[in-house]
């Protein structure tokens, strides 16, 4: 199973880019997209971002992720 994570666009360097997971800086290669601009959202899969989202769509992707973490926490208790 694959998992892409959602991360906001900071910085851009030709083919590189810093992006914010929620805080959490990495760098990414931007390879596999175009028309990549700042404050974009992206998927991002084993340091590449493979997937251009709308804010929507982030905003929907991130919010399924915060209701994995919850469950995930649930379960340790």
């Amino acid at each position: 199973m694959c998992i892409a994570a959602p991360a906001e666009i900071m910085e851009i360097d030709e083919k590189m880019a810093t992006v914010d997971f929620g805080g959490v800086r990495q760098q990414v290669k931007l390879d596999l997209v175009s028309d990549v601009e700042l404050g974009n959202y992206v998927l991002v899969h084993s340091g590449y971002a493979i997937e251009v989202l709308t804010k929507e769509e982030a905003k929907e992707s991130l919010e399924a992720w915060d209701e994995l973490l919850k469950v995930m926490d649930e379960e340790e208790l």
